[in-house]
């Protein structure tokens, strides 16, 4: 979870003399950045990728052996 006095404390101890940018501090947090951002977008893309090539190998192997036209 994400602690904002933490993050506050960051921002003063980092000495920044513009108050906007203390304002700011907390979009530095690793919960904010583009990859975490992009994986909490599709959360189960990976397991199911891996789930669905599971079964193709399966499928692939367990299925008919004759081939009928």
């Amino acid at each position: 979870m994400v602690d904002p006095i933490k993050i506050l404390d960051k921002a003063k101890r980092s000495n920044l003399k513009d108050p906007w940018a203390r304002r700011e501090a907390w979009r530095d947090h690793p919960s904010f950045s583009k990859m975490s951002q992009l994986r909490g977008m599709f959360p189960g893309l990976g397991i199911a990728t891996g789930l669905f090539a599971v079964y193709l190998v399966y499928d692939h192997f367990s299925g008919p052996k004759s081939h009928k036209h």
